[in-house]
């Protein structure tokens, strides 16, 4: 991976990650339950800043990785390549993740893993946007 494309995959990720971010401020308001990872990474630390900045870490680290495995091997345009890997996240997190983190398989509920589905597809297509914006 070039430099550049390093560079513009983090800023994308960071962006798309606080597109996520944004969501989770206004989720109350619009009664939409999703996996909140900030807080579940905050109570794993116990410090409350090192939720968020874990958040933002994941989030750019996963722009690299859709920049390295992903984006050069879709097929069609920049954000339904974004959709396609938040999709796929999607799969890994709610057969995997969730369940070690003792949410249960695709978090306990269809409302949270649809919830939590829309989120991932916010992120994937910002961020497949942005990085090739």
């Amino acid at each position: 991976m070039r430099r550049r494309s390093m560079t513009r995959a983090m800023l994308a990720g960071f962006v798309a990650t606080l597109s996520i971010t944004f969501l989770l401020f206004s989720s109350s308001r619009i009664r939409m339950p999703f996996l909140n990872w900030s807080n579940t990474l905050l109570q794993s630390t116990g410090v409350s800043m090192a939720g968020y900045f874990l958040f933002f870490v994941g989030g750019v680290i996963l722009a690299l990785v859709y920049v390295a495995l992903f984006h050069d091997r879709l097929p069609g345009s920049s954000w339904k390549r974004g959709l396609f890997f938040a999709f796929v996240m999607w799969l890994a997190t709610g057969a995997a993740l969730a369940p070690l983190f003792g949410m249960g398989f695709f978090m306990g509920s269809v409302v949270m893993a649809l919830g939590t589905l829309m989120t991932y597809m916010l992120y994937g297509g910002v961020l497949g946007y942005l990085y090739d914006a």
